[in-house]
C-alpha cells in the first residue's frame, strides 16, 4: 500500500506506451523512474511518503493537480535541503549514488520540459 504519483500531459500515452522500457518500469516500483513521470511512497515507514508530502506540500492530493512548476521547484528545493540531507542513508545506494533523490529531480525536470513544450501537465494522485 502506498501513494502513487503520475504525470499526465496533453497527448500522453502514444509514445510512452510504445516504449517497452516505460511499460516494464510502470509495472512495479522502481525508484529511478521519476524521469518517466512516476513516483511512489509506501506506507511501510519508508521515507518516500514523507518526501512526496513535502514535494506536493500545499496541494490538494485528493484530485488531479494542474502543475504549478514554480511551486513544484520550490518544494523540491525544500526537500533537497531538508529531508534528503537529514535522512541521507535512506536515499543513497551502497555506492553513494543518489538514485532516489535523482528520481524526484527527474520528475520535476520532466514536468518543466513538458510545460515549456506548451503541454497541459497534470499530476494524478492514486493511493
Amino acid at each position: 500500500m502506498g501513494l502513487d504519483i503520475y504525470l499526465r500531459w496533453t497527448d500522453f500515452g502514444k509514445e510512452e506506451m510504445s516504449n517497452p522500457n516505460y511499460a516494464n518500469q510502470m509495472k512495479g516500483y522502481d525508484i529511478t523512474i521519476g524521469k518517466n513521470g512516476y513516483l511512489r511512497g509506501a506506507y511501510n515507514g519508508h521515507i518516500g511518503l514523507q518526501a512526496i508530502n513535502i514535494l506536493f506540500s500545499g496541494i490538494d492530493m485528493t484530485k488531479d493537480w494542474i502543475v504549478d512548476i514554480e511551486l513544484l521547484k520550490k518544494n523540491l528545493e525544500i526537500l533537497e535541503n531538508g529531508l534528503f540531507k537529514t535522512n541521507k542513508k535512506e536515499f543513497y545506494s551502497a555506492n553513494g549514488k543518489d538514485l532516489e533523490i535523482q528520481s524526484y529531480r527527474d520528475f520535476v525536470k520532466l514536468a518543466e520540459k513538458l510545460i515549456k513544450q506548451k503541454k497541459k501537465v497534470l499530476v494524478h494522485f492514486s493511493g
